[in-house]
């Protein structure tokens, strides 16, 4: 039998509501009720990026709200973020700044807004310790769904990890779940080839932008 602890039941229970408050975000966008239950949610998580993707949605979602008696929600959030995140949501109560559809404060678990390719600022807000996170729970998710033989969750999964993986270009996250899942007779696909050769490409690139040119 299973020893599961009670941390792990809130997390589980805590990843069960976040879900579920996230369809309900789809649904009705601007229902702060549905927001706030999220980032409740999300704040009982071990990992950063489903905070930042909730509140991101929030901004954008109840934009009209965001001037008038969130105080409550931003105390909440401090210190669980990147400052320079928390810093620009903080511009946003302010009115100096506003979230957009394309942004990069989305994360791979926003549903209202989506991630922008600026993979430089992008890759400030991912740290190692939310890679390992992110890659923990995924390689989890994506065993119990091959466990259940749900095929459509798998691909669903794969595709919202690939797209984390370019956007914040976490190339930690991806190795450590190739490792995992390869031990595990994972068969990967042409999908997993392309998003790995895409992070190596960025890595090249990058590299080229740093080098100093030959004298």
């Amino acid at each position: 039998m299973v020893d599961i602890s009670a941390t792990d039941e809130n997390e589980l229970a805590a990843r069960k509501a976040f879900r579920y408050f996230s369809r309900k975000v789809f649904v009705v966008p601007n229902n702060r009720y549905y927001h706030e239950q999220r980032i409740n949610a999300a704040l009982l998580l071990t990992e950063k990026e489903p905070l930042q993707g909730a509140v991101a949605d929030f901004f954008y979602g109840c934009w009209y709200d965001i001037s008038y008696d969130i105080a409550d929600i931003f105390t909440k959030i401090q210190g669980r973020l990147h400052p320079q995140t928390e810093q620009a949501f903080h511009n946003c109560i302010n009115k100096l700044d506003y979230i957009k559809h394309s942004s990069i404060f989305a994360t791979r678990w926003s549903v209202l807004v989506t991630p922008s390719l600026n993979v430089d600022t992008h890759s400030l807000r991912i740290s190692s310790d939310d890679a390992k996170e992110v890659a923990k729970n995924i390689t989890n998710e994506l065993m119990d769904a091959r466990d259940s033989h749900n095929w459509q969750i798998i691909e669903q999964l794969e595709n919202e990890f690939f797209a984390h993986c370019l956007a914040c270009n976490d190339r930690l996250a991806f190795s450590i779940v190739w490792f995992r899942l390869g031990k595990r007779d994972w068969l990967f696909d042409e999908r997993w080839n392309d998003c790995q050769q895409r992070l190596e490409q960025t890595a090249v690139n990058a590299d080229e932008l740093t080098t100093p040119e030959a004298q």
